[in-house]
């Protein structure tokens, strides 16, 4: 009777390491809270040691933070205004991408808010990077240059706004188009309340 082999371990340069690890974070946060995430697991899927995983992330809760940054990158690269166009037009870039990368992929998002919500404070920075972000591109692709803070509140009450849309739009079958115009029409409401407020 012969003895089972055990799995061949890949061997990768650094960086291509901590990329599989973080990717690996990313599917299994879709199924599961980050603080419920188990390192052996994804060390295992890895075909790496547990102790070799920390050689890359020098603890579990720095790994847990570079898994929620990555999914903030992700969706920041679709949440983007197009370089040319009105502040409408761009704007309407940066929803459309937002809306677009939530519906397509329901369940990383929610993972990533359920992430935010786990109560570790590098956790919720990590995630709040990622809605400052957001805010910022909002406010560039409107072309406000100097917002001032109640103005920046209410885009991320906004955000909140499409953000909570966005997902439950997936269960109601609402057309992306419907809903980009839906939320560019009530944050160009927002912007024009304090247009008129700053006069």
């Amino acid at each position: 009777m012969t003895a089972m082999s055990a799995p061949t371990r890949v061997r990768l340069k650094p960086e291509e390491r901590r990329t599989q690890l973080i990717n690996i974070g990313l599917r299994l946060l879709v199924t599961r809270p980050i603080h419920e995430m188990s390192i052996d697991e994804v060390a295992a899927e890895a075909g790496i040691s547990r102790g070799l995983l920390f050689h890359y992330f020098p603890t579990k809760r720095d790994y847990y933070v570079e898994v929620v940054r990555a999914a903030g990158r992700r969706l920041l690269t679709h949440a983007k205004a197009p370089e040319q166009g009105t502040p409408t037009q761009r704007v309407r870039g940066v929803v459309d991408g937002f809306v677009s990368f939530v519906q397509r992929r329901k369940g990383n998002y929610v993972a990533l808010v359920r992430a935010a919500a786990g109560g570790d404070d590098l956790v919720l920075e990590a995630f709040e990077d990622t809605r400052h972000a957001l805010t910022d591109r909002v406010l560039d692709a409107a072309d406000i240059t100097s917002p001032s803070p109640l103005l920046r509140l209410a885009i991320r009450g906004w955000l909140a706004m499409a953000e909570e849309m966005a997902i439950a739009a997936t269960e109601q079958v609402v057309a992306t188009a419907d809903l980009v115009d839906l939320l560019v029409g009530n944050l160009e409401r927002v912007l024009e309340e304090f247009t008129v407020t700053s006069h």
